[in-house]
């Protein structure tokens, strides 16, 4: 289970990681002079850095959201028995 949550973690990254860099890009105070709307942030980024820069920082991420999801897949059938045992 532990394995599986990791995968799915590093998954929800790979699927969320470009809008979360343009929304991020977004809440600097900068983005108001230089981009127009978040979808010509977004296309700037890709014009000027191209397709990495909407990955900037998955990795970090993906080990953390990894592991959250990997524990607390690994402990939730432990946990879920200890309480039948209990009520």
């Amino acid at each position: 289970n532990g394995g599986a949550g990791f995968l799915a973690g590093c998954g929800s990254v790979i699927l969320t990681q470009p809008q979360d860099c343009v929304k991020s890009r977004m809440q600097g105070e900068a983005a108001k002079e230089m981009y127009k709307g978040t979808v010509d942030c977004a296309m700037q980024m890709l014009k000027n850095e191209g397709p990495a820069s909407f990955f900037s920082g998955a990795i970090p991420r993906m080990v953390q959201v990894g592991m959250t999801s990997g524990i607390s897949f690994a402990l939730f059938p432990v946990i879920s028995k200890l309480l039948n045992q209990v009520m």
